[in-house]
């Protein structure tokens, strides 16, 4: 359950996040901010840059389902939190 965030998963996450807090989301995973800017700038539609965002904070950490749901409830997206878990396969 707290394994690596991976495939399937990460869309998951993008469907579970509110769009208008997603960057907000990403500075709390600790994405860098220059990261999150590159990112606008070279991808155009925002589902795209949602997924590039959460693949490069994968590749940069240790990115785990627990370090997702601890920055949801830090955010205080606590529904957002539960809509995931309900939508990851057990």
């Amino acid at each position: 359950r707290g394994g690596l965030l991976q495939g399937s998963q990460l869309y998951a996450v993008i469907d579970a996040v509110p769009v208008r807090r997603w960057k907000e989301f990403m500075r709390v995973l600790e994405l860098r901010e220059a990261e999150i800017e590159l990112v606008e700038l070279e991808v155009a539609h925002i589902r795209d840059q949602q997924y590039e965002m959460l693949k490069r904070w994968c590749q940069q950490t240790t990115a785990t389902l627990d370090r997702v749901f601890a920055a949801l409830e830090r955010m205080e997206l606590a529904g957002c939190a539960e809509a995931l878990r309900r939508a990851l396969p057990p």
